[in-house]
């Protein structure tokens, strides 16, 4: 049987950097399990699962997990687990919290804990061991190298794994709001109001702007502005269109409006982006 757990001080060198506040491996331990009443964890809560069976209770639900699935419970959420004692799961589990966690993860977690299903859980078992090793060695020079650690984690998850359990209609929460982003970037030259993108979305304009905040780091309209930049940035270098039709043609109605806005988002005019640009 193994059982580790391993408690972490705050790093010294930024205390605002996503950093586990524990973490540990499980394997053969037929006791593992957990029933949590909102507000007794305030960390994020991940476990990944190497081998074994067990399940989540969710809703009522109970939703087997098996080896290259995991879970991710948001702060101050209920939370039942346990391992099937008769074939214990072999789970490596981290706490962990940071101020923009959310954006991080794009709402994974968010109103529902994230079940998942990992494309490739092998990329993930040497991550985690080693951030395991060095916890268990901690020193704080180790801090760096922790907190990286947590990211790439987390970015295989929110990049690389499948949700295989939810309740959110049409899809979950971040796959409505990034369906709706890459509707946004796609439509940008089109003159798009809040109402016009929240509908697309399927919420309020009101919690289509929070969730859009919250998963995207921006708000729907300085989004819409990036993706309108973006595009004149192509135009500007690919085509001889003058600055007034290309402010047309990314949705500006006035080329001086259009110049402001560009010259805030890069430093440089238009013209100037051109020249420099075209010059390699």
């Amino acid at each position: 049987m193994i059982k580790i757990d391993c408690y972490l001080p705050s790093p010294i060198l930024n205390k605002g950097i996503l950093f586990p506040e524990s973490l540990g491996h499980y394997k053969n331990f037929p006791n593992h399990g957990e029933r949590r009443n909102p507000g007794l964890l305030i960390e994020y809560n991940l476990h990944i699962i190497f081998a074994g069976k067990g399940a989540i209770v969710h809703d009522g639900k109970e939703i087997e997990l098996t080896p290259g699935m995991g879970f991710l419970f948001g702060k101050h959420t209920t939370q039942q687990y346990r391992t099937k004692p008769e074939d214990p799961w072999d789970v490596r589990w981290i706490h962990f919290d940071w101020q923009d966690v959310d954006s991080l993860l794009q709402g994974r977690s968010m109103h529902e804990p994230y079940l998942f299903s990992l494309h490739r859980p092998e990329h993930l078992k040497p991550l985690m061991e080693e951030m395991l090793q060095l916890a268990q060695a901690y020193r704080h020079d180790y801090d760096v190298r922790i907190s990286s650690l947590l990211y790439e984690i987390l970015l295989e998850i929110v990049h690389h794994s499948n949700q295989i359990f939810g309740t959110s209609p049409g899809g979950t929460v971040h796959e409505r709001i990034r369906h709706t982003a890459e509707f946004i970037r796609v439509h940008c030259r089109n003159m798009l109001d809040l109402k016009t993108m929240a509908a697309t979305s399927g919420y309020s304009s009101f919690h289509f702007s929070r969730l859009f905040h919250q998963i995207m780091g921006s708000t729907p309209a300085q989004y819409l502005l990036q993706c309108r930049i973006t595009l004149a940035k192509h135009l500007l270098v690919s085509t001889a269109l003058t600055v007034k039709q290309i402010a047309l043609e990314t949705g500006f109605h006035q080329s001086s409006y259009f110049i402001k806005r560009f010259r805030e988002q890069t430093g440089i005019t238009p013209e100037q982006f051109r020249q420099l640009r075209r010059m390699g």
